[in-house]
């Protein structure tokens, strides 16, 4: 959705900032899938079960702090 937003504003090329943009929400979609993949192994292996869960926390907290840096670039671009 954001990057729909981005690209309308931004119908041409793409200046510093949408590339910022851009790499910090692809960025963020590669660790919220790395928070999923680890939060299901965790379901899966009992051994390792606490270990994998924590990191899927951290990965998803990294996730939403980068999801908040790049909407403060979308809202200071904005202006």
């Amino acid at each position: 959705m954001i990057l729909s937003i981005v690209k309308l504003i931004h119908a041409g090329g793409a200046d510093t900032a949408s590339r910022l943009l851009y790499k910090i929400l692809g960025f963020d979609n590669v660790v919220f899938l790395l928070s999923a993949i680890l939060s299901y192994a965790s379901m899966r292996y009992e051994r390792m079960s606490v270990n994998l869960e924590d990191m899927a926390d951290t990965m998803f907290i990294v996730g939403l702090i980068c999801m908040t840096a790049a909407s403060l670039v979308l809202t200071f671009e904005m202006l």
